[in-house]
């Protein structure tokens, strides 16, 4: 690694927390608040690396979240969260946040590459003003998603019960992005999980709504009443929206793909990723995770223009993918999981090996590579 800095330098309480093991470079979350942040800039030298993303965590009660999560109440096995050297348990209790997903993959940069890693901030389960159910609830108020695109959740108080007090936000992706720092220059996303709606349930069973775990191809979406929901997801095509978790909403929706009648209550945050999840907009469920995503030879990338808004689906822009398969930047080896992080995001990258040669000989037709080494040959002889 050539240069290692913050993006922006400016943001409070911002500092970098990178810690350095041999040949291994650990990128932790290095700001106060879980939703102002900034992103490392680093410029990476010619070599190969092996990339590990953790996504963040939605909003949880006691800040734990569970292992994922199947619809059967059973959970992935401690074994799967040890081989990602992940940190979470098979929690058997209802409103639980979804943990963050896992994703790495190898890559050959042949060339020093400015790099932008974006660590996502974890959800946050709480509340802001002593009032529910009112617009700036939803707004003002709102329970902010955790940076890297997490959805926000709403305030909410309730003085009679303070098991419905609370609710939770969404995970930030933890991301990198080769060359420009924007949604579009992604190359490999681990996706955020959902946040809860309340403290209050019994588990898999009424009014247990807990979030989606975040990452995999197609991430998990919301338990509410204990259920698991099927019909609102984020994969590599569509979600919320391209890197944003769904916020909670006050009023008719405006994305058409999301859930048609919003209840005004303990709204949960959804988890962010290559495409964001979506919120149940429900005070008995929780939210979705976001989706993971790598340029690999098998990725699927949206065609024509891929629109981005914000958490409320405002302020569009949209762009084409910034690579394709040939752009020199194709992951291989990539493995996923999905739900085995608590907390916010990390990313780890490890040096494997510098290249020998110029980056450019590796391209050349075989016969022309041939003639390179025997003109080399004859001088060293000479």
């Amino acid at each position: 690694m050539k240069s290692c800095s913050l993006y922006n330098e400016s943001v409070p309480g911002a500092v970098k927390k990178v810690y350095i093991s041999a040949n291994r470079y650990i990128f932790e979350y290095p700001c106060e608040s879980h939703y102002i942040c900034t992103d490392y800039q680093i410029t990476l030298s010619r070599g190969k690396y092996m990339f590990e993303l953790y996504g963040a965590s939605g909003g949880s009660l006691n800040n734990k979240t569970s292992s994922y999560r199947f619809e059967n109440n059973s959970c992935i096995d401690d074994s799967i969260v040890r081989r990602y050297n992940g940190n979470t348990n098979c929690e058997r209790t209802p409103n639980n946040g979804g943990a963050g997903g896992y994703i790495s993959g190898t890559i050959i940069l042949h060339s020093d590459t400015v790099t932008f890693l974006t660590i996502g901030g974890k959800g946050i389960f709480g509340y802001n003003i002593k009032e529910k159910s009112t617009d700036r609830c939803f707004k003002e108020y709102r329970i902010r998603g955790g940076y890297g695109g997490g959805g926000s959740s709403a305030n909410y108080f309730d003085s009679s019960n303070s098991l419905y007090t609370r609710s939770g936000s969404g995970g930030g992706q933890t991301a990198v992005k080769f060359l420009k720092n924007d949604l579009w220059h992604r190359v490999l996303v681990s996706g955020g999980g959902g946040g809860i709606d309340d403290a209050n349930g019994q588990y898999g069973s009424s009014d247990d709504g807990s979030g989606g775990a975040g990452g995999n191809l197609v991430a998990q979406s919301w338990f509410q009443d204990g259920n698991l929901k099927h019909e609102y997801f984020a994969n590599s095509t569509n979600g919320f929206t391209f890197g944003t978790g769904e916020a909670c909403r006050f009023g008719s929706k405006k994305n058409p793909n999301s859930v048609p009648d919003g209840h005004k209550y303990d709204n949960a945050g959804a988890g962010s990723g290559w495409f964001g999840g979506f919120s149940s907009q429900n005070g008995r469920g929780g939210a979705g995770g976001g989706s993971s995503w790598a340029l690999s030879r098998d990725a699927i990338i949206p065609e024509g223009d891929i629109e981005a808004t914000d958490e409320f689906y405002d302020n569009a822009e949209s762009h084409p993918y910034g690579f394709t398969k040939t752009s020199g930047y194709l992951f291989t080896d990539v493995e996923h999981a999905a739900g085995i992080w608590n907390g916010h995001g990390r990313i780890i990258i490890t040096y494997i090996s510098s290249l020998k040669c110029p980056s450019f000989i590796y391209s050349l037709p075989l016969n022309i590579n041939i003639l390179i080494f025997i003109i080399l040959l004859d001088q060293n002889s000479s």
